[in-house]
């Protein structure tokens, strides 16, 4: 069963390639960003999010704090194939904790723990694409990627902040597959194949802020791209039923899982945030945010496993992509502030004939609304957002992928408790 061993392993680190380089790029490290479409950015001053997006926007939170929050994110789809159709519709926790100290007026440092980039979808053992007859039959994918945020920021008396962070980043991930087809023969779940990954990273971030006076401000950061260097091992377990149909052929099927040891270097992306914010009178303020993510660094990505052929190159075609947002907040009283917001975020999926199962993305249109309620030192904030995913489809061109047609939505809610000192 050498050619089977061989089409699950490079099957599997496809679809592994796949999640690490999709366009999950993930913004819920902060519910007050959530309630305008994460318009404004770094650059708000209402929580402590600003050193995940722009550590120099630290400056404008006057006293020192901690905040934790919870975001929970819907993966809705409809895959319709010439089979029929499956559904996904379930909840991922994205949870975040942050915290900053304002030594003087001058000098404020923070550290935080949060999830930038994710990946989840899920299919039924016995879905239509995880009984492609094509080959590879995919059943779950998961990516998580954790970053350890250390930050610092600067304030200039002429209105000019400067911040970076230094960032340790984990990354683990796992996919699993069905193999349902042998030199042709249509072979329903001849295999299993369980492929998990981790590892450790670092990337840093730099920003910069400028005040025009209290109530406009602009602010610009880059992130630096990072490259995983993610090891794991992937299990194969071989359907003994199948026993007969490989003596047949004169190959002996494997008994029990067999273990392959798989190395990867994928790269996430360096991106842009430019983020503004005016406050036009007491009651209204206005945000906006452009950011731009080179996602081209995924065109190809190089692999190897120990399994037979275990070199294998995958060819993305990512493209870069844009998020425009636009955010509006009401300021009804001293305690309750409400908001809202939409945004156009773009997909780096090339197109049909390069878009996965595995990861049905495409270009989507948000619409939130959020509020916070503040007394004393404490703060509470609600965020709700909803995404229209436009249409797309998998042309099933490799034997890795079923041919379908996604339909696609997504419902975000997030809770989030600040403490100041």
């Amino acid at each position: 069963m050498k050619k089977i061993a061989t089409i699950t392993a490079a099957a599997t680190i496809f679809a592994a390639t796949q999640a690490n380089a999709a366009g999950y790029q993930l913004n819920e490290m902060s519910t007050t960003g959530l309630g305008r479409s994460f318009a404004g950015i770094g650059v708000m001053g209402d929580d402590y999010s600003a050193m995940a997006y722009n550590p120099a926007g630290m400056t404008l939170v006057k006293r020192s704090g901690v905040q934790a929050g919870l975001a929970f994110t819907e993966i809705a789809s409809k895959a319709k194939s010439k089979y029929g159709t499956d559904k996904m519709d379930y909840f991922v926790p994205l949870p975040s904790l942050l915290s900053q100290y304002n030594l003087n007026n001058k000098w404020f440092f923070g550290a935080g723990i949060y999830v930038p980039y994710g990946l989840s979808t899920k299919y039924k053992h016995d879905s239509y694409v995880a009984q492609n007859p094509n080959g590879q039959g995919v059943r779950k994918s998961f990516l998580e990627v954790v970053d350890f945020n250390l930050s610092s920021a600067y304030r200039f008396d002429n209105g000019l902040s400067l911040g970076a962070s230094a960032i340790l980043r984990y990354i683990r991930g796992q996919l699993t597959a069905n193999v349902n087809n042998y030199r042709g023969y249509p072979t329903p779940n001849i295999a299993y194949s369980d492929f998990r990954v981790h590892g450790w990273s670092n990337t840093w971030q730099l920003g910069a802020m400028y005040e025009f006076n209290e109530n406009t401000r602009i602010g610009l950061s880059y992130r630096f791209k990072s490259t995983q260097k993610p090891k794991g091992k992937q299990y194969v377990t071989y359907n003994q039923d199948y026993a007969q149909l490989a003596q047949m052929m004169n190959i002996t099927l494997p008994e029990g899982t067999q273990k392959y040891h798989t190395f990867a270097d994928p790269e996430l992306p360096a991106s842009w945030i430019l983020s503004g914010f005016h406050k036009w009178n007491e009651k209204w303020g206005t945000s906006a945010t452009v950011k731009y993510i080179q996602w081209h660094r995924f065109y190809t990505f190089p692999a190897q496993s120990t399994a037979p052929s275990g070199n294998y190159d995958v060819d993305y075609k990512w493209k870069d992509s844009w998020t425009i947002s636009l955010g509006q907040e009401y300021y009804a009283n001293e305690n309750w502030t409400l908001r809202a917001g939409t945004a156009w975020d773009q997909s780096p999926s090339a197109g049909n004939t390069h878009r996965t199962n595995r990861i049905p993305d495409t270009d989507r249109i948000w619409l939130s609304a959020g509020a916070s309620y503040a007394t004393g030192n404490h703060q509470f904030d609600v965020g709700y957002a909803h995404l229209f995913m436009m249409h797309g489809r998998s042309r099933g061109v490799s034997e890795n992928d079923l041919d379908v047609k996604y339909h696609n939505h997504s419902n975000m809610f997030a809770f989030q408790y600040q403490y100041k000192f």
